[in-house]
């Protein structure tokens, strides 16, 4: 017999709803498309998924600042307020650095 509780968190894989579900005694987590994840697992995965968020964010962040510069090049009119907001999305990116700095994944002792 199979027990099953929708949990409020997505996949690490595929961000679908995550469940858990008893089968036999045996606990474990499984998303629409049947990713499967003990508890240790899934603490694993999602502290992989934390860190890869980050760093996308961190990406964007930079990328904006140098698309801001470049466009900023040729708007002279907006040149200033495009290099404060490019300047203001590397402070972001650098923030956000320092969470990554800081980031531990999950542990068990």
């Amino acid at each position: 017999m199979e027990a099953k509780r929708l949990i409020e968190a997505t996949c690490p894989e595929c961000r679908g709803p995550l469940s858990e579900v008893v089968e036999n005694g045996v606990l474990e987590y499984r998303c629409l498309v049947l990713h499967r994840y003990s508890p240790i697992a899934l603490l694993d995965a999602h502290s992989d998924t934390e860190e890869r968020a980050l760093w996308a964010a961190v990406l964007a962040l930079e990328e904006a600042a140098v698309i801001a510069r470049e466009v900023a090049a040729q708007v002279p009119a907006s040149s200033n307020v495009l290099l404060e907001q490019g300047a203001e999305k590397q402070r972001q990116a650098k923030k956000i650095r320092g969470v990554l700095e800081d980031l531990k994944p999950f542990t068990i002792d």
